[in-house]
């Protein structure tokens, strides 16, 4: 019961949910508030389990659990919100305010090593204008390229080119097992905590390894600290939504806009990144080189802005573009997972009447990661985990005399 329990307080978007699924599927009554009660408890010994993790891999005496050798370990990390109410302060939305929790996925994955480019050409989903703004608007709320034009006066489509040589076509990785690590905790605490269960799977023996983030200076520093030998990739999505404001900003027509970021996503995806460097100075050099001043008084959406702050995503991540070489070596080149993953945890603890306490957000963090982790750990914790025989859970099946 304790099982159905915690995976129904894990599962659900809610307590009240949970107890309603509970009530429902296990018929057993108990409310929402000694669920919390119990999840919270669960958590906790999670969260003291990670920790030790933690301690004996600074320690350096932390042993792999997993004794095969992956062929492709991949690590994503990103970021959600949730909402943390004010330090002793009871339930309720006393002081909340937004902070970020840390998410990581670590993945076994299958691997297909090429010669040659296995997909030279860029997908025809992203020559299609509508997914583009969908994907990217999905990522950073970036909104259209412009005002679509009248039914009656649509523009025909922009012709394809001409159809290359046919090439095999690419086998993706495929995922193995994932695990999860998630926190409310500073950079500093999280890295180590990654390291740690990357450690404990047996990443650093990987026959392959990749680390991929969507370009923030925080991903790419727990990276150097902790996994300097893991090729680092940057999202190629993201890419695409600097990209796509860059465009926005300098070409004064709808059609001029699609083309220039057409020609720039395209020459990305076949590793002339600076090309596309090189033509996004020139135009800051031109519209803001002869600006006395330079930033200075420039309003945060002024065109020229944005194209400068899309140059310097541009040439902070160049080495992490290399998309042909990742694709030859069968290394993923998008944080689609994690994307996804965060979008999971989200739907637990993100809410806009949804407040946590530390204690709490952290209990419910690692509950959620065991629940999702492929491994087993969350069974295996209430196996192993220490525990009262005496503990009273005041539950009580549906339908008994009270």
């Amino acid at each position: 019961m304790l099982g159905k329990f915690v995976r129904s307080a894990a599962r659900e978007p809610s307590f009240r949910e949970a107890a309603e699924a509970v009530a429902d599927l296990a018929e057993v009554s108990i409310s929402s508030r000694q669920l919390d009660r119990i999840a919270r408890e669960l958590g906790e010994q999670l969260r003291a389990e990670r920790d030790e993790q933690v301690a004996r891999f600074q320690a350096g005496t932390l042993e792999p659990r997993v004794g095969t050798r992956p062929a492709l370990a991949v690590v994503e990390v990103d970021g959600g919100r949730l909402q943390i109410r004010g330090d002793g302060e009871g339930p309720g939305a006393h002081n909340a305010a937004w902070r970020e929790d840390k998410i990581a996925i670590l993945a076994t994955m299958s691997r297909a090593v090429s010669e040659c480019d296995p997909e030279p050409e860029l997908p025809a989903c992203f020559r299609d204008r509508a997914y583009v703004e969908k994907v990217i608007g999905a990522i950073g709320g970036t909104g259209p390229m412009g005002p679509p034009a009248p039914e009656v006066q649509e523009p025909a489509p922009l012709p394809l080119p001409a159809a290359a040589e046919p090439v095999e076509p690419r086998t993706k990785p495929e995922l193995s097992v994932r695990t999860y690590v998630a926190t409310t905790a500073e950079v500093d605490r999280f890295g180590p905590m990654v390291a740690a269960e990357a450690r404990r799977r047996n990443f650093t023996e990987a026959a392959a390894r990749a680390f991929l983030g969507d370009g923030s200076a925080w991903i790419w520093g727990l990276h150097r600290r902790h996994f300097p030998t893991f090729v680092a990739i940057v999202d190629f999505l993201h890419a695409l939504s600097h990209l796509f404001t860059a465009a926005r900003a300098i070409a004064p027509d709808n059609e001029g806009r699609w083309e220039s970021f057409l020609a720039w996503e395209e020459a990305c995806w076949r590793g002339r990144v600076d090309q596309v460097i090189a033509e996004l100075r020139t135009w800051c050099e031109i519209q803001i080189g002869l600006r006395e001043g330079g930033f200075e008084g420039l309003a945060e959406e002024d065109p020229r802005r944005i194209v400068a702050r899309a140059l310097g995503y541009l040439e902070g991540n160049r080495e992490r573009m290399d998309y042909p070489r990742y694709r030859r070596e069968g290394l993923p080149w998008t944080t689609s997972h994690v994307e996804s993953t965060v979008k999971i945890f989200n739907r637990r603890v993100k809410g806009s009447e949804k407040f946590w306490s530390d204690a709490g957000s952290e209990a419910i963090l690692q509950l959620r990661a065991a629940f999702l982790s492929e491994d087993g750990r969350l069974d295996r914790h209430l196996k192993e985990r220490p525990s009262s025989p005496f503990r009273n859970y005041k539950a009580r099946k549906i339908g008994e005399a009270a």
